[in-house]
């Protein structure tokens, strides 16, 4: 199975999954700039779908769970997903690898539309001898 099978594969299981939560009815188109998958880039975010994309590498990701405070200002949550890093030879450092992954966050609002988010995401890479690890993102996004 090729590396973008299995990331269309993942995104199709998630989107066919639309009744996971009850809390997922968060609305609006979120576009920034964040830190995930050991490079800068784009992060989006609809509803409950997160997508973040640079030169060498994508991640997809669909909220499984929401987690809020009282006055919904602060939140935990949990995604399922896929990510795909292709370096092309930029990098001697960083292996190619595609595979699952689980973020674990919060997110915190720090004015009106402005939000920032900070994860732990565990994943499962297919490509490098089924390497399991912990990474981190950190974002912030705008609400439009």
């Amino acid at each position: 199975m090729s590396k973008f099978s299995l990331i269309i594969l993942t995104a199709l299981l998630a989107l066919g999954s639309q009744n996971l939560s009850a809390n997922n009815n968060r609305a609006g188109f979120d576009l920034g700039v964040a830190y995930d998958l050991d490079e800068i880039g784009i992060t989006a975010q609809f509803s409950r779908y997160s997508l973040f994309f640079d030169g060498d590498s994508a991640a997809f990701d669909v909220r499984v769970q929401n987690f809020y405070n009282d006055r919904k200002t602060l939140h935990f949550y949990i995604d399922i997903g896929a990510f795909i890093i292709d370096r092309g030879n930029n990098n001697g450092f960083v292996e190619d690898s595609v595979g699952i992954r689980a973020p674990v966050g919060m997110m915190f609002g720090l004015e009106r539309n402005l939000e920032a988010y900070i994860q732990a995401v565990p994943s499962y890479d297919f490509e490098n001898d089924g390497d399991f690890d912990v990474n981190g993102a950190l974002g912030i996004r705008y609400r439009f």
